[in-house]
């Protein structure tokens, strides 16, 4: 009687869960941020949640200005060169696993070469001026539309895939 119990839930369990998805990141585009500097790679965008994962790059020698994360977490690992926070005691490297807590106010810099960072977000990204107003935002839906627009300026295929 227990197993039939048990398979019975395993079935019903399969068919809710979402299938697979595998993606090739040499298929998929790096798509401008902002003004050049920096780029992602999209590979997730749950919209349910809010939360979006992304490769990010940015060339070697600039800066991503002062910027703060709402709503949730952000993890990080780094993949290819060195970044740091300006004022912090830390540089990521390649192999380095990060961790920032919602509402933190940071300029991320990098060193003489490419950084790409594996990152996952949830909320919004704020961005700051000198005098601390907001001057920008991104969260979920404006980083997707940067992904779309981007493919339509291009002619490469949208994934809608990237949205589970």
């Amino acid at each position: 009687m227990a197993n039939i119990i048990h398979d019975s839930v395993v079935q019903f369990a399969e068919q809710l869960q979402l299938p697979e998805r595998v993606f090739h990141i040499d298929d998929l585009p790096w798509v401008p941020f902002d003004n050049g500097n920096c780029h992602f790679k999209p590979l997730r965008f749950d919209l349910n949640t809010g939360t979006w994962t992304y490769l990010f790059k940015i060339k070697g020698n600039k800066t991503l200005n002062r910027h703060r994360h709402t709503g949730g977490s952000v993890i990080g690992y780094n993949l290819q060169g060195k970044w740091r926070y300006e004022g912090r005691n830390w540089v990521a490297r390649p192999g380095s696993f990060i961790f920032e807590p919602p509402g933190d106010i940071h300029t991320l810099i990098t060193e003489d070469e490419e950084v790409i960072t594996l990152f996952i977000l949830g909320g919004s990204l704020q961005y700051f001026d000198e005098e601390n107003q907001i001057i920008g935002q991104d969260d979920i839906y404006t980083v997707l539309k940067k992904y779309k627009d981007y493919c339509e300026e291009h002619g490469i295929e949208f994934l809608g895939d990237l949205m589970y």
